[in-house]
């Protein structure tokens, strides 16, 4: 282990030299904007959900972990162009961050105004994990078409409760809601797997290819130097104690693949006029039930659809 800290306080050290200092929300939103595995998988996910909104009276969004609302905006400018958008849209937020959840909800009604669509938003500040039943039921009960959407938010899931991985108890309640459609952005990474070195090489070799990425980028140095920086604090946490008391543990698309199965989920067609985007480093691909966003043949992050599989009759 003491070859991996040296490896990454050099890496750290060396861009901590060059980086003028900046607060957490300049670089994600930095990040967010400038890479492309992060900005095109939001208006992927999106065009999946408008897909399986096409042609509904009522819509229900629960929506887990939304930040500060930035791909809601996305989404109703993409449905305010459809004629068959749905009248009218309820989104159920689940936000721990208790600021980005009243600036969500402030950039969803303003973007519904500006584009016509009747929208309310259900503000909760929590965890997913530390629900209660009333919230499921609450969720249950509403009218409408629901729909469940994750961006970036579920591999802070972590821990076990009642026996079962919490990551897979939230899929099996999201399960219970019979959603007509799930989708989950995550990057595709290993950082499950309890041996220390295996879990860095992983982090090591995920990260390595998206600060190849980022080298390819137009940024100015500064810029590269910054969002490298940002990454690089995450992979320094993959050397925290064994626990698992850190806030981040990737996993690897196939791994999310084999819990929705578990939950009751199948995986979605990903329908071929679906607009994909483009970039010159990045290229999406479609798979079956995701969509990878793959540099250098590698899947860094995956955009999964998922649709609950049709429970047997009894007889």
């Amino acid at each position: 282990m003491s070859l991996n800290l040296q490896r990454l306080t050099t890496l750290l050290s060396g861009l901590a030299m060059h980086d003028a200092p900046r607060s957490r929300q300049e670089l994600e939103e930095l990040t967010a904007d400038a890479l492309p595995t992060v900005s095109l998988a939001g208006p992927i996910a999106n065009a999946l959900l408008c897909h399986h909104m096409a042609g509904l009276e009522d819509v229900v969004l629960l929506d887990i972990g939304p930040g500060s609302g930035r791909q809601w905006v996305d989404l109703v400018r993409q449905l305010g162009a459809r004629e068959d958008r749905p009248r009218r849209l309820t989104v159920v937020a689940v936000e721990p961050d208790a600021v980005s959840l009243r600036a969500a909800e402030h950039n969803l009604l303003e973007a519904s105004q500006a584009y016509g669509l009747e929208a309310h938003v259900m503000p909760f500040h929590a965890l997913v994990e530390e629900l209660d039943p009333s919230f499921w039921a609450l969720v249950a009960s509403l009218p409408g078409t629901l729909l469940v959407h994750a961006a970036f938010a579920l591999h802070h899931v972590q821990g076990v409760a009642m026996g079962e991985e919490r990551r897979d108890g939230v899929l099996r309640r999201l399960r219970m809601l019979e959603p007509k459609a799930l989708v989950l952005v995550e990057p595709s990474s290993d950082h499950q797997v309890a041996d220390l070195e295996r879990r860095f090489h992983n982090g090591w070799r995920f990260y390595g290819q998206t600060f190849h990425l980022v080298d390819q980028l137009p940024l100015a140095p500064a810029d590269k130097d910054a969002i490298k920086t940002f990454l690089a604090r995450e992979l320094e946490g993959l050397l925290a104690d064994s626990e698992g008391r850190y806030s981040k543990r990737y996993e690897h698309v196939s791994g999310w693949c084999r819990r929705l199965e578990r939950a009751g989920f199948a995986p979605a067609a990903i329908p071929g006029s679906l607009d994909l985007g483009a970039h010159p480093w990045v290229q999406p691909q479609r798979h079956p039930g995701y969509v990878g966003l793959d540099y250098r043949g590698e899947t860094l992050v995956a955009v999964l659809c998922a649709t609950p599989v049709a429970r047997r009759s009894p007889g």
